[in-house]
């Protein structure tokens, strides 16, 4: 089970999610909607160079141009990219032909929404892993909504899909055991439900959701055994 801890912003982010166990840090670059947790891709290259070893550093970005994306991953020095826009077909071509065969696309989409299996299966050629997310309907962004979605719908979506699927949405410390072993993901995602009442990264919270987590994982294997 993959954990990643997102919206990393300082040194002290980065210190908490590497002793709470993470396996990938995530860096919010370049936005569409207004987030506290945005930073420059310059600082995301700075904090990224403090990781040790085996953790993934990830690109999150709202951007829709292939162009744009690939300034940030230059700037950022991050290969991975976790896109949280719906791009056209031709941005993601362009996109995967820019990028190096190591490096790794994935998308956000939210399960919920209508037709979503047609229109996400278009791009499977080009992207490496879908993450499962919930959308605020009111301003349409996906992700840092800090709400759940239909777990029912997510566990089809993994045993329909080629690809490895990561859940997120609203997951913490409390439900991130029942959500694993209902939805069976690749791995797991989370940033707004890991912080304090301050807006600030919890190290208690993170390190409890990354044990969980892995404490998930071997239950379902007991289960299969």
């Amino acid at each position: 089970m993959r954990v990643k801890i997102c919206g990393l912003k300082s040194e002290s982010d980065i210190n908490i999610i590497v002793e709470a166990g993470a396996d990938a840090a995530g860096f919010l670059v370049g936005q569409l909607h207004a987030s506290p947790d945005f930073i420059l891709p310059t600082t995301a290259a700075r904090l990224v160079a403090k990781l040790p070893p085996y953790i993934t550093p990830v690109l999150v970005t709202q951007l829709t141009q292939a162009n744009e994306i690939l300034d940030l991953v230059a700037k950022s020095e991050i290969r991975t990219i976790q896109l949280h826009s719906i791009l056209d077909l031709k941005e993601i071509k362009i996109l995967r032909s820019k990028l190096y065969a190591s490096d790794k696309i994935i998308m956000a989409v939210n399960p919920e929404k209508q037709n979503f299996k047609e229109q996400i299966s278009l791009y499977f050629s080009y992207i490496d892993a879908i993450l499962l997310d919930t959308c605020d309907p009111s301003t349409g962004e996906m992700g840092g909504t800090g709400i759940t979605h239909d777990w029912d719908l997510s566990a089809k979506v993994i045993e329909e899909c080629c690809l490895p699927v990561i859940l997120a949405g609203g997951l913490n410390p409390e439900n991130i055991e029942t959500a694993i072993m209902k939805v069976k993901p690749f791995g797991v995602d989370a940033n707004s439900c890991l912080k304090n009442i301050n807006n600030e990264r919890d190290l208690k919270l993170c390190r409890e959701f990354v044990l969980r987590s892995k404490q998930a994982e071997l239950k379902i294997k007991k289960c299969t055994c």
